[in-house]
């Protein structure tokens, strides 16, 4: 066994701040050549520096590794698309994090990176929500799966949304934002995206949920007006109809209702494998990013 750590001294750590910020993050070799810093350094490693850096950027920033992982990735994406600096690219090319994380507050690239602010951070989200549902636009509406792939390759959202996303999903339809046919989900005939910008009254906000109960029941009534009169037009066909063209009739319409039936269970199943599928993707790719992460750091 090696000889146990030492715990680092206020004075070491002001010297590696100095370092890091006369040669850069990454530059261990010549912080520890530095004369002026060699002699505090002298008990320390490349690698205790690195692990001390790390951890020091760490405690600053407020997060944990892996988020502190996840949003480097993203900032770094960001980065390279719209400003295309040689810096930022030339850090990812040759993985160094750090250098990501430390360069710039990350508050200042990315608009959407979490705060301590929870309900800002949610009130956002219901925002990303509403402008995937109003921007994809499907005439059966979005399922949930649709909504976090466009939110992912579109927008900046914070971390972990996808835990909330249902959470938010069910508040939307509740209060009126949203109506869910199935499992999918459009923004209400009674609201619009920009609706959220100004706060509405207490008795604005109980027309607006008598707007959308009409409306959902408006939908329901048309629906039923449909089937009553298909059911009442297959019931004047059938009494024109003798005993045996009347029970082939019925025998073909119980078939098309199983058929109807069957069909939508399918589909049913098919979204829920969909969903399965996506959050075991979300899951990979996460871990895809630690592993990725990790090794670059060694």
């Amino acid at each position: 066994m090696g000889a146990p750590k030492q715990k680092w001294t206020h004075e070491e750590e002001a010297a590696l701040r100095t370092g890091v910020e006369k040669y850069g993050p990454g530059k261990w070799r010549a912080i520890l050549r530095d004369p002026s810093l060699s002699l505090c350094l002298a008990s320390r490693s490349n690698v205790d520096l690195k692990d001390k850096w790390r951890n020091m950027s760490v405690t600053a920033n407020g997060w944990g590794s892996r988020e502190k992982a996840r949003l480097a990735l993203k900032r770094s994406k960001y980065i390279a698309k719209q400003s295309g600096r040689q810096l930022a690219l030339s850090a990812l090319s040759n993985g160094n994090m750090d250098v990501v994380v430390v360069t710039k507050p990350l508050t200042t690239v990315n608009p959407y990176l979490p705060s301590s602010n929870t309900k800002r951070s949610i009130s956002r989200l219901d925002k990303l929500i509403l402008d995937a549902v109003s921007t994809l636009k499907e005439p059966n509406g979005s399922n949930k799966s649709a909504i976090a792939t466009y939110i992912e390759e579109n927008q900046y959202p914070p971390p972990n949304f996808r835990r909330m996303l249902s959470s938010k999903l069910k508040s939307l339809v509740i209060c009126g934002k949203l109506v869910k046919i199935r499992q999918n989900y459009m923004i209400s005939g009674s609201f619009r995206p920009d609706d959220d910008k100004a706060p509405r009254s207490e008795k604005e906000e109980k027309h607006v949920r008598t707007l959308s109960k009409n409306s959902s029941k408006k939908v329901v009534e048309e629906v039923g007006i449909t089937v009553k009169s298909e059911v009442d037009a297959e019931v004047s066909k059938m009494r024109t109809m003798n005993a045996e063209e009347a029970a082939k009739a019925a025998a073909v319409a119980v078939a098309e209702a199983e058929a109807a039936i069957a069909a939508a269970e399918q589909a049913a199943h098919e979204a829920a494998v969909a969903e399965a599928d996506a959050e075991a993707k979300e899951a990979f790719a996460e871990a895809a990013e630690m592993a990725l992460v990790n090794s670059r750091s060694c």
